[in-house]
C-alpha cells in the first residue's frame, strides 16, 4: 500500500519540525519563569574537578535554549521532507532532530532548575541524574519522532535488472553461502580511542559514573567489531558475533541483488550500523564495518540493505538466482 504524499510530508514535518520546537519552546518558557528564583548569572558549563566555570544570565540561557530548538527543528524538518521518500532516512533524521533538541532542552533545564534558590551559583554542583535522565528523555522522543513518520512510497518491483549478478539454481539444490567480516583498523582505532577517552574522563573528573558508558561503549564495540552473512534458500541474515545485533530479510522480501563500491566516510558517514545519507546508496541502511565491495539487496517494500562484505558478487549473485527461482 503506497502512503500519498499529503498524508506523509505533514506528519513529516510534524515529528522533525513541530515536536522538537515545542520541545525547546516549552524550556525556555520554564527558565525565563524561573529568573526571579535564580542566581543573576547561572552555571552552564562544569570543569574537570566539577566546580563551575562558566556562567550566563538566565534570559540568555533561555534564548540559547529556544534558539537551538527552532533552529534545529527548521533544518530537521526540510532535511526529513527532502528525504521523505526514503521512509527509513527520513525517519532517522525526524529521530536525530527530536532527540537531540529533547536531550539539550532538558539537561538544560534540569540543571537550571537545580540552581533555584541559591545566592552564588558557583555552588552549583553536577551529577548524573540530569545527564542520565536527559538521555532517556532524548531517547524516548526519539522513539516517537521516529514512529510518527510514515514509511516511504513502495516502489513497484522491478525484476531482475539485465546485468544483475546470477548463478544457476536448481530446484532441488542445497545452497549456502558464507562469510564472516570484521572491522577495520580505522574503525577499531576510533573505537578504542571513544573507550579510552571516556575512561580517562571519569578518571580525571570523578564522575564515576562515567565508568558505566565506558563499559557499554565496550560492549557495543565487541558486538559490532565482526558480523557474519550468510545467503540461502531463507533469504539473507546478518549477524553479530554472539548473534545480535541480528538483521534479516526474507526471500520472499527479495526485488533483486547488486555489487556496489561503498566509502564508509562519503556514504554513511563512519563505521557501523549505518544509514546513507548521501550518494548513490541514499537511504540504504546495513552493516558498514570497513570500506569496499559490498552487497547492496533491493527489498520488495522499497528498503535498500547494504553490507561489505568479500566476495560479495557471488552473494548477490546467489541471491538474484534464488529471486529468478521463485518468478
Amino acid at each position: 500500500m503506497t502512503t500519498t504524499r499529503s498524508r506523509l510530508v505533514p506528519r513529516t514535518v510534524v515529528a522533525a519540525g513541530v515536536l522538537p520546537a515545542t520541545i525547546a519552546v516549552a524550556g525556555a518558557v520554564l527558565i525565563r519563569g524561573w529568573r526571579d528564583e535564580l542566581p543573576a548569572s547561572v552555571a552552564t558549563h562544569w570543569g574537570l574537578n566539577g566546580t563551575p566555570d562558566d556562567f550566563a544570565g538566565p534570559v540568555a540561557v533561555a534564548l540559547f535554549v529556544g534558539g537551538f530548538g527552532v533552529v534545529a527543528a527548521a533544518v530537521g524538518a526540510v532535511l526529513a521532507v527532502l528525504a521523505h521518500r526514503d521512509g527509513l532516512l527520513g525517519r532517522s533524521v525526524a529521530a536525530v532532530t527530536a532527540g537531540t533538541t529533547a536531550f539539550v532542552t532538558v539537561l538544560t533545564t534540569s540543571l537550571v532548575a537545580d540552581q533555584r534558590g541559591l545566592a552564588d551559583a558557583g555552588e552549583a554542583g553536577i551529577g548524573p541524574v540530569p545527564i542520565v535522565g536527559s538521555l532517556a528523555a532524548a531517547v524516548i522522543v526519539a522513539a516517537v519522532a521516529g514512529w510518527m513518520v510514515p514509511p516511504g512510497s513502495e516502489r513497484p518491483a522491478s525484476g531482475l535488472p539485465a546485468d544483475a549478478p546470477r548463478l544457476q539454481v536448481e530446484s532441488d539444490e542445497r545452497v549456502v553461502w558464507t562469510r564472516s567480516v570484521a572491522t577495520g583498523s580505522y574503525g577499531v582505532v576510533v573505537l578504542v580511542a571513544g573507550v579510552g577517552v571516556t575512561v580517562v574522563s571519569s578518571l580525571l573528573a570523578r564522575q564515576w559514573w562515567l565508568l558505566g558508558l565506558a563499559a557499554a561503549l565496550a560492549v557495543l564495540a565487541v558486538l559490532m567489531y565482526s558480523v557474519t552473512v550468510t545467503v540461502d534458500r531463507h533469504g539473507l541474515t546478518v549477524r553479530g558475533r554472539f548473534g545480535w545485533p541480528r538483521l534479516r530479510t526474507p526471500i520472499e522480501q527479495v526485488d533483486h541483488a547488486a555489487v556496489a563500491e561503498v566509502h564508509p566516510i562519503r556514504h554513511f558517514g563512519g563505521y557501523g550500523y549505518r544509514i546513507a545519507a548521501f550518494g548513490p546508496l541514499r537511504g540504504a541502511s546495513g552493516f558498514i564495518l570497513r570500506g569496499g565491495q559490498g552487497l547492496v539487496v533491493d527489498r520488495a517494500d522499497g528498503r535498500r540493505s547494504v553490507v561489505v562484505v568479500d566476495d560479495a558478487e557471488t552473494a548477490a549473485g546467489l541471491l538474484n538466482g534464488l529471486v529468478q527461482q521463485r518468478l
